[in-house]
């Protein structure tokens, strides 16, 4: 008999063990949904207003400070990934941004090339400026003008002495024209004279 009542004394708290065991672990595994989402300052505050006093002590569940411990950690991963691809990200950007200016250098020295080239112009193979370019034309059109105009009057004016020496011409052929007329005149008077004095003589 005393058998039996230790035999069920002993299974009685070794079932009682096991209950305590079990109903410590299933206190252990409560759910927490808090500390799945949530900044980590809302999941400590939550931790902390959750857990219970003893004094001037806090006492935290194990598994809720590794919960917050892990999602801790994770964050920081996360963050050090984030860190670690913005730095990527600001390195290409500054190549880009290298690369940029380069090309805006590249292209305000062609800027200015071109610039030389439209200010400037060949001629005979002579680089000049439009200014001058502008300058030398409006000289040589001067100049041409000038010739143009010296040249007009020098065949108005030889114009004017080629019609007087035709004139002149003229008058001394006219002139020649009546001196024969009257020579012959005259030749013909004094022959008509010297005819008649012949004849006078004969008879």
């Amino acid at each position: 008999m005393k058998k039996i009542i230790l035999i069920s004394i002993t299974l009685f708290m070794l079932i009682s063990l096991t209950a305590n065991g079990q109903n410590k672990k299933k206190k252990k595994n409560v759910a927490q949904p808090e500390l799945d989402s949530g900044t980590i300052e809302q999941q400590f505050d939550y931790i902390i207003t959750k857990s219970s006093k003893f004094r001037d002590f806090q006492l935290i569940r194990k598994t809720s400070i590794l919960k917050v411990k892990t999602n801790a950690l994770d964050s920081i991963k996360t963050v050090r990934k984030d860190l670690v691809s913005a730095n990527k990200s600001v390195t290409q950007i500054e190549g880009n941004i290298s690369r940029l200016e380069n090309e805006v250098n590249v292209l305000k020295q062609d800027i200015e090339t071109l610039s030389d080239e439209v200010d400037s112009i060949s001629f005979m193979g002579m680089a000049l400026s439009k200014t001058n370019y502008n300058t030398f034309v409006w000289v040589i059109i001067l100049v041409l003008l000038l010739a143009l105009v010296f040249f007009i009057t020098r065949f108005k004016n030889s114009n004017l002495v080629t019609k007087r020496i035709k004139d002149d011409l003229s008058k001394m052929e006219d002139e020649f024209e009546n001196f024969r007329k009257k020579s012959m005149k005259k030749e013909q008077e004094t022959m008509r004279k010297l005819q008649d004095e012949i004849n006078k003589n004969s008879h």
